[in-house]
């Protein structure tokens, strides 16, 4: 399971430390040193999905009507913007620059392990969305009755 907030610095030529914790929950998930990162297609972060998540993501979205515009833009989004990463032996990843443009990662980045995934936003961006959230009083208190329904 991935888990926790992990803050790195993102180098000039486009490297960036992968967290240990994380490292040690794709080896569990039977990923090793390899994951794939893409573009999210719901928030301005990238996603780092094992192997395995990542197929079959993609033959549930082979399954779908290709027809349909939010598959084709799924398609163009996440499945285009997929690259392979590999850990190297300092640890660190190399996030392509479309991808880095994408999510604004300039220097500071945060890794967020969030269960079955692991996210990477640009710090200013993941500070902006949690300000956000905290100021959205409807919000929370429909979150706050949608997981007290069901025991969280």
């Amino acid at each position: 399971m991935f888990v926790g907030l992990h803050h790195h610095v993102l180098d000039e030529k486009g490297r960036l430390a992968f967290p240990a914790p994380l490292r040690a929950a794709l080896v569990e998930a039977g990923a090793e040193d390899r994951f794939i990162l893409h573009q999210s297609f719901f928030e301005p972060c990238l996603v780092a999905s094992t192997e395995r998540d990542f197929e079959q993501a993609a033959t549930r979205i082979r399954s779908l009507p290709p027809s349909n515009p939010a598959v084709a833009e799924y398609k163009r989004v996440v499945i285009a913007s997929a690259s392979v990463t590999s850990i190297d032996k300092a640890g660190r990843v190399i996030v392509p620059k479309e991808l880095r443009d994408y999510a604004a990662l300039e220097r500071d980045a945060v890794w967020a392990g969030v269960i079955d995934k692991v996210e990477l936003w640009a710090k200013a961006r993941w500070d902006e969305r949690n300000q956000k959230r905290l100021a959205d009083r409807e919000f929370l208190d429909d979150a706050r009755a949608f997981f007290e329904r069901h025991g969280i």
